[in-house]
């Protein structure tokens, strides 16, 4: 079959090739379709195709005849100096691809010279991830440490609770109540032992406490026993009961001057300190200072919780216990 080979339509509107081989109709029957769909099913196979659909063999030796005329129809030869470079750019593209995602270690440096701006942006990567990721662990970490503590004094005041309700008074080691206005100063008084009644008495595991960052355990600060406060320890009011160690008795005790700067505690780094309130509730303070009610009925005041009022009602420093009016909140360990 050539290009000069031609159908013209008969009387009765059907082509035929100059072979008189029957072709296919400008548009496409169901029953054409079917025969061109037999045909591909059998890979072009005409007796394979006539085989399968008997009823349709005219139709699918059509089919055939025409798809044959494009298989036949002359092409010229692609010029291979065409094909050459188009595959020579298929293979520098691949080439330029694969530099772009290698780093060659030969090539690293070689005679104070080579790819530099590699580096220099892994390490650039490198330090921000430091100054960013170090800080955040930090955060973390800082944060597990304050929940822990938090959750320990939630035990401590579930157990204050329940010796309470027992015992109806607050814990007070027996024979442990100096008279304060013999002590020189604060740093002489361990209030911290009489917490260890809950321990000795079954109330609480030892670890309840003092917080986990106490290294040197020397428990939590709390309430001076006197009997104004002591009421405190009976009631749901929303008094601070106990809370992390005072920075200023520590300083005390280490024969280290005590000014009159708000300072918070040491076992969070600085940052603040859990308190437990008489309603049980534990709250991270960013300050010794907090707003709270001394009396039911009474207005909120600034409370500093590490500092006593002497007598004249002014918290200005650590004065010797004799000087304290045991008439506000002072938590000390």
């Amino acid at each position: 079959m050539t290009p000069n080979d031609s159908a013209t339509p008969d009387d009765h509107g059907t082509a035929a090739s100059s072979a008189d081989v029957p072709t296919e109709t400008a548009a496409l029957t169901a029953e054409d379709q079917q025969a061109v769909d037999a045909l591909i099913d059998h890979g072009f196979d005409l007796e394979a195709a006539c085989r399968a659909q008997p009823a349709l063999r005219e139709r699918i030796i059509a089919a055939h005849a025409l798809l044959s005329r494009v298989e036949s129809y002359p092409v010229e030869a692609p010029d291979p100096a065409l094909i050459d470079a188009t595959l020579a750019r298929i293979d520098r593209a691949d080439a330029e691809r694969s530099d772009r995602m290698r780093v060659e270690p030969e090539r690293a440096v070689r005679g104070g010279r080579g790819r530099w701006a590699d580096f220099i942006a892994i390490a650039c990567v490198a330090l921000l991830a430091v100054s960013v990721g170090v800080p955040v662990l930090s955060q973390l970490q800082h944060r597990k440490e304050i929940d822990g503590c938090a959750a320990n004094m939630r035990t401590l005041g579930s157990a204050l609770a329940t010796y309470s309700g027992d015992f109806n008074e607050r814990p007070i080691m027996a024979g442990f109540a100096p008279d304060l206005s013999s002590l020189a100063s604060w740093g002489g008084y361990d209030n911290s032992r009489h917490l260890d009644v809950l321990h000795e008495r079954g109330y609480c595991d030892r670890a309840c406490l003092c917080c986990g960052n106490d290294r040197d355990q020397h428990g939590y600060a709390s309430q001076v026993p006197n009997e104004r406060m002591n009421r405190a320890w009976r009631q749901p009011a929303h008094l601070p009961l106990l809370a992390d160690r005072n920075p200023l008795i520590v300083r005390t005790v280490f024969g280290q001057p005590v000014g009159t700067a708000i300072e918070n505690s040491l076992d969070h780094g600085g940052y603040g300190q859990n308190v437990l309130f008489a309603d049980l509730a534990v709250t991270f303070e960013g300050s010794p200072i907090l707003r709270i009610r001394l009396a039911p009925d009474g207005n909120p005041v600034e409370e500093n919780i590490w500092v006593p009022a002497d007598r004249a009602g002014s918290q200005d420093g650590l004065h010797s216990p004799g000087e304290w009016n045991a008439l506000d909140v002072f938590l000390m360990q």
